[in-house]
This record gives structure tokens, C-alpha cells and sequence, in this order.
């Protein structure tokens, strides 16, 4: 009987310290996954010129201005926002627009697509946008998407290497 009481004993001591050691590491997880995955203050796209549909994006203001179209759940999007939003606040020499196509309407982006000349337009993409107007013709000299493009044209502005923005 004095063994059998010992092995209560102990199970039940086991129990009451199971659940609060549970309890902690179930905590100390939750807090380590929040902890990774917000931004700890560093710029965010709201702290730049916003554009709210895709209506606006030809029509900002005479001259020349970037246009970045991004979405919150793009992968993508979300691996080189730092970088984008790094260049976008050193460029001071450019105004540059962000547009988040998750609230935009679809309705609107059907005359967008016409003038860029294209079926869809995937995130992120970069704009270029002279004169306020885009040149369907030479896309390819405005027209960015993607991770690989998007840095080397944000590297080549920054450096002024990029000759048909000057």
C-alpha cells in the first residue's frame, strides 16, 4: 500500500506541474510568432504618397512619378518591401505612388490594363510614369514586375544609371 500511495503521489504531482508548464510554453510560443511576424516600426507603405484605385494612376500631376502596385498577401510583395520602401524614402528626386490592389476596383482596372497594353497585371509591379502618360510601345522600358526587375531598375535609378528616365 505505501508503494502504491508513493506512485499517486508522484502522478499527481506530475499533473499539477504538466498544465502550468503547458500553459507557459503555449504562451512563450504565441509571443515569439507574433514577435516575427510585425513590423518593429520601420517604414510601412501608408507612410508614402497612396493611391486609392487604379483610375488615378495616369492622372497624379504633370511630369514624371514611380507607381508601386503591391498587395498585402503577396509573397513577393512582402520579401522586397523593405527594399522598395528603403528607396522610396531616399529618392527624393521622384514622387512615388503605392497602390494596393487588394482595395482597388475591378471595374476601373479594365480601362488601366488598355492603357498599359496589357491582359492582367500581377504584384508587385513598377510604373514608370513620364509626363503622366505610359507608352505601350516601349513597355518594356516602364513596366516592371516582379522581384529580380523591380531591384535592378530601383538599383539603377538610384545610381542614375537608368538612361531612359532622365
Amino acid at each position: 500500500m505505501d508503494v502504491s500511495h508513493r506512485k499517486a503521489d508522484r502522478t499527481m504531482t506530475i499533473r499539477r506541474l504538466l498544465f502550468p508548464l503547458l500553459t507557459l510554453l503555449v504562451g512563450f510560443a504565441l509571443v515569439a510568432c507574433q514577435t516575427a511576424t510585425t513590423t518593429l516600426g520601420g517604414p510601412d507603405y501608408d507612410d508614402f504618397d497612396y493611391i486609392e484605385d487604379y483610375d488615378e494612376v495616369f492622372n497624379r500631376r504633370e511630369g514624371t512619378y514611380i507607381v508601386y502596385l503591391y498587395s498585402e498577401s503577396c509573397y513577393t510583395c512582402n520579401s522586397i518591401k523593405d527594399e522598395v520602401l528603403a528607396f522610396a524614402g531616399a529618392y527624393a528626386d521622384r514622387t512615388i505612388y503605392f497602390l494596393n490592389v487588394d482595395n482597388a476596383t475591378a471595374t476601373k482596372e479594365t480601362v488601366f490594363l488598355t492603357t498599359l497594353g496589357k491582359n492582367e497585371v500581377g504584384t508587385p509591379t513598377l510604373l514608370l510614369i513620364k509626363d503622366s502618360g505610359f507608352d505601350k510601345n516601349a513597355s518594356s522600358r516602364y513596366f516592371f514586375t516582379g522581384s529580380s526587375p523591380i531591384l535592378s531598375i530601383i538599383n539603377d535609378l538610384e545610381n542614375g544609371d537608368y538612361p531612359y528616365w532622365n
